[in-house]
């Protein structure tokens, strides 16, 4: 797999996964049932083809929101439809396979939904478009500052091991002496007084 299309597969899983849990958190807080596994597992293998195969190679919102608009709509309907009978999975007697199975009644409800339902979904969209395309900014922009700071840990690395040259080795360099200056030989306690000459003694 080329390291692009690898890239592109990770952000369209992060996306996808993102995705699921906000949309399936809205759905419920709509007043949607609860899917089993399965009504989850499906819209997520799903959402995980729309955002890989919408991932460009540079972060575009355009397409992130094309992506998780797509998403929201496939959630609420796969959701819907693959939401669990409480009561055909609380019935004792029943195999368990049973559980999992899609009610009658799951089956005949309709697409459509009211607009509670609908306003949860668009705040579903935005939170996660507004986490994807920042935290997708932040995990580059972390990406920057490690690459950089790995440069500087190796060229400091690379300057400690360096072994320093031998002394004696190097080239010699002459130092110029400055010879003191010669002293004078005068005392600077003697001093001479001058006066009249002494008169004789009559």
């Amino acid at each position: 797999m080329r390291p692009t299309r690898a890239l592109r597969v990770l952000r369209g899983s992060v996306a996808a996964s993102v995705a699921t849990f906000i949309a399936l958190m809205s759905h419920v807080a709509g007043g949607g049932g609860v899917p089993g596994w399965l009504g989850v597992a499906v819209p997520w293998v799903l959402s995980v083809a729309i955002c890989t195969m919408l991932a460009g190679r540079a972060l575009s919102l355009a397409r992130l929101s094309a992506g998780v608009i797509l998403s929201q709509l496939l959630f609420h309907g796969l959701f819907v439809l693959g939401a669990v009978d409480p009561a055909a999975a609380s019935t004792p007697g029943h195999h368990h396979g049973e559980a999992l199975a899609l009610s009658a009644e799951s089956l005949g409800v309709p697409l459509a939904a009211d607009p509670l339902m609908w306003i949860a979904h668009g705040i579903a969209a935005v939170i996660t478009i507004a986490m994807l395309h920042r935290g997708e900014r932040a995990l580059v922009a972390l990406l920057n500052l490690a690459a950089r700071l790995g440069s500087w840990v190796r060229r400091a690395v690379t300057r400690a091991l360096t072994p320093l040259a031998p002394v004696g080795t190097g080239p010699r360099v002459a130092i110029a002496t400055v010879d003191a200056p010669t002293p004078l030989g005068l005392r600077v306690g003697a001093v001479r007084r001058r006066g009249p000459p002494l008169l004789p003694v009559i």
